[in-house]
């Protein structure tokens, strides 16, 4: 059992800057804090490169001996296996006949003295101050790509490869606090296997989502990650993006192709009849991404040791192809360049309770930087699985998809919320705004549970014969609370004066599509309306496509018929709106600018509200 001391961000912000070390960290099992196994108190750092001088595969293997040795002796040694070391360990290829230039790094290590597991909150974007990413520019543009790709294709359709994993760097420069940086990273794309690792004059920030395999005692696990599609905009573009993954016949060939390869390479270092694939296709949302993942599991037929697992294993089939050496040996001929640390693995060891314990991650989705003036500097990698199923246009797209944790701006902390009518005990529509709160939690990895929900809810009115207006909200840990004010219709109902916005929205900013606490972007256009004498504005995409207003879903009568926008390129889907289109009393289209001056009548209105008549000020 591992005690796990708990932090405050502001106290282990202070600590690890006084004593550095090694971070593994998940910032995905907790929502809201990260669990952190911390290494630190370093004894040596080791650095091996490729020489045609000297032996250097003697070197390797006699330093994976040492890792061996530093674990058993209650040491805690953690490092960095670069891709080019597959020259070293698949079977057929030569280190000593690779094209690899004098100097390439092939592994990295530090040994350290102790280590700590903690917990601590995932600090807010006000804790992570000024952080810049000065360039960041794609070394292949899409034609490029396209050259490349055909060549891949070619490869493939002659038999020589199954899938090949192609890839090209980005380079990338960064201005500023990188200890700080990374945490800005971790609140982009939350994982089980982030690494902070300082390394002589290097800096490595791994955000990484696949773990290459997990050794406890003489059991060892594998979860190799193949396909991956977009995360949507609304609920429903999200579930349907998953469920495209699902039942993509080219996502589930790359991934039951690199899952056959782990059982194999698991056999050759198994007790026999012990393989076994535990999970199959398993879709799990990333904050950016759809990622569709295998587990395979073994017991070891010897007692763990670095060089004979990394022999079976290194590099990860996932990030090469199938069959390995073929593969490997075409990716090197196709991409014309060192991956470096991008597809290798940084790894943590140690004796737990006798036995050993191994993590090690594939290293994607990450940066390995070095200072030069005042930019931090290096590549970043990113690539696809083709198979002969595959189109260049779509895989170029994904690769570039997978920029986005880091060119998407930092989110700001946010509450997601719900604001509730209530009247006569009873909330109005309490079913469907539970129903959209849930949906909202599920994008963005907030906990749900509908049952302390409803308890807030009882909590706030228990007894109450007023009518209400109800704000619940929940936090990103699971927490609820709620906001009570006094609330009731007037008799008659005003006339809201409703003009248009002065300019279209942004249909990719995801908050437009959920409601939260981060609202900036309405209240903007608020505080428009009330400068030009109106009420509430239509808000409008680039195509010149309707959506909602400020704080209501919008109706449009067109004979007999009522009709309410899509809302698919931007807007909230309001409940009472939701209510509506299921009974069959409005339908959704796509309705313009023109369309509102066509209309026979126009209502506003919402949940809250009710409906409220219109007049248009244009």
């Amino acid at each position: 059992m591992i005690q796990v001391l708990e932090l405050t961000w502001e106290s282990f912000e202070k600590e690890y800057r006084k004593i550095g070390g090694f971070l593994f960290e998940d910032s995905r099992s907790e929502p809201g804090y990260t669990l952190c196994d911390w290494y630190f108190d370093l004894q040596e750092e080791i650095e091996i490169l490729y020489t045609e001088k000297e032996p250097v595969a003697e070197t390797i293997k006699a330093n994976l001996s040492k890792l061996d040795d530093y674990r058993e002796k209650g040491f805690y040694p953690c490092g960095a296996l670069f891709f080019e070391l597959g020259y070293f360990f698949i079977e057929g290829l030569d280190l000593n006949k690779s094209p690899l230039a004098e100097g390439t790094p092939l592994l990295q290590y530090s040994v350290y003295k102790q280590k700590k597991r903690i917990k601590y909150p995932n600090p807010s974007s006000l804790n992570l101050g000024k952080l810049e990413l000065k360039n960041i520019t794609v070394l292949w543009d899409k034609e490029t790509y396209k050259e490349r790709f055909e060549k891949t294709r070619e490869a493939l359709l002659l038999g020589e490869s199954y899938e090949l994993n192609l890839c090209f760097p980005v380079s990338i420069s960064i201005e500023g606090d990188l200890f700080l940086y990374y945490h800005s990273l971790k609140a982009k794309q939350k994982t089980k296997y982030s690494v902070y690792y300082p390394f002589l004059d290097t800096r490595t920030l791994s955000l990484s989502p696949e773990l290459f395999f997990e050794v406890k005692g003489n059991e060892i696990q594998t979860e190799p990650m193949k396909g991956t599609n977009l995360r949507g905009l609304t609920s429903k573009q999200d579930k349907d993006n998953k469920t495209i993954l699902q039942s993509s016949a080219k996502e589930r060939a790359e991934n039951v192709m690199i899952t056959d390869l782990y059982r194999n390479d698991l056999g050759r270092i198994a007790k026999q009849g012990t393989v076994q694939v535990t999970d199959l296709f398993i879709v799990k949302g990333l904050e950016t991404v759809w990622q569709m993942v295998s587990k395979v599991e073994a017991k070891l037929k010897n007692p763990f040791a670095w060089f004979p697992v990394l022999k079976a294993l290194f590099p990860s089939g996932s990030v090469i192809g199938a069959p390995k050496k073929r593969s490997f040996e075409l990716l090197r001929e196709l991409e014309n360049t060192n991956r470096g640390l991008y597809t290798g693995s940084l790894f943590v060891s140690e004796m737990l309770d006798g036995a050993p314990w191994i993590r090690s991650n594939v290293s994607i989705r990450t940066l390995n930087l070095k200072k030069e003036n005042q930019l931090w500097t290096g590549n970043y990698g990113v690539g696809s699985g083709i198979t002969v199923l595959s189109d260049a246009e779509a895989e170029y797209k994904e690769c570039l998809s997978k920029l986005k944790f880091i060119t998407n701006p930092n989110l700001p902390s946010f509450e997601i919320l719900e604001t509730l009518q209530y009247r006569n005990g009873h909330y109005f529509l309490k079913d469907l705004h539970l129903e959209r709160m849930e949906e909202t939690a599920n994008r963005f990895g907030y906990p749900f549970s509908k049952q302390k929900a409803e308890s807030t809810l009882k909590t706030l009115t228990d007894g109450s014969d007023d009518t209400l207006r109800i704000r619940l909200l929940l936090g990103e840990r699971g927490e609820y609370r709620g906001e009570t004010f006094s609330f009731s219709n007037p008799k008659i109902r005003p006339t809201i004066r409703l003009g248009l916005a002065d300019h279209p929205i942004d249909s990719n900013d995801l908050f437009l599509y959920h409601k939260t606490t981060n609202r900036s972007f309405y209240q903007k256009i608020l505080e428009e309306c009330k400068t030009k004498s109106i009420d509430d504005c239509v808000l409008f995409d680039r195509d010149g496509r309707i959506l909602e207003t400020n704080i209501r879903n919008l109706f449009l009568k067109k004979g007999k018929f009522w009709f309410t926008p899509t809302l698919e390129t931007g807007g909230l889907p309001g409940v009472f709106r939701e209510a509506l289109i299921r009974k069959g009393w409005v339908k959704e289209t796509v309705l313009f600018k023109s369309d509102l001056l066509d209309a026979d009548e126009i209502l506003v209105g919402n949940s809250l509200r009710g409906f409220e008549r219109v007049d248009l000020i244009l």
